[in-house]
């Protein structure tokens, strides 16, 4: 029996150090990791409200909103995720955590861990996981490829 992933957990080493990621994620935006469009100014800072809308798609829904709950440069960032698509209300039992953690290694890169969950009380939230998974895995990619572009440009 395939035991099912209610609580993504994805990791992507990047050949910088934990500094030069963190301005990355800062320069690049939260939203724009996944490609969505980020409403208004969002600084990373605590208590920040993110909502962010899928560009092809003209709708005064957002696809992702929460809150960030944790600012702690260079090393972490926290946030609350809702995703009104799952047509559950918006309440925070509905919301699930982000924590995406930056961690020296000894070679000089920084092991970018990103968990995100729990899923388990939402409706197909084996399904769900599994399309968050990938997000976040092409997330990291991007992630990656700004960050070690940039550094050999």
């Amino acid at each position: 029996m395939a035991i099912l992933e209610t609580t993504v957990t994805r990791r992507m080493r990047i050949d910088a150090p934990p500094d030069a990621v963190w301005e990355a994620v800062r320069t690049m935006g939260l939203g724009r990791l996944h490609l969505l469009q980020e409403e208004g100014e969002q600084k990373l800072r605590e208590g920040a409200r993110l909502e962010w809308f899928e560009p092809e798609k003209d709708t005064p829904i957002p696809h992702l909103k929460g809150r960030i709950t944790v600012i702690a440069r260079p090393r972490h960032i926290a946030f609350t995720a809702y995703m009104p698509s799952t047509g559950l209300p918006d309440v925070p039992e509905n919301h699930t955590a982000v924590d995406i953690t930056l961690e020296e290694e000894e070679d000089g890169r920084t092991l970018v861990t990103v968990e995100h969950g729990d899923f388990a009380g939402h409706p197909n939230g084996p399904r769900l996981a599994r399309q968050v998974g990938q997000d976040w895995v092409e997330a990291l990619i991007r992630l990656r490829e700004f960050v070690e572009h940039g550094a050999a440009a």
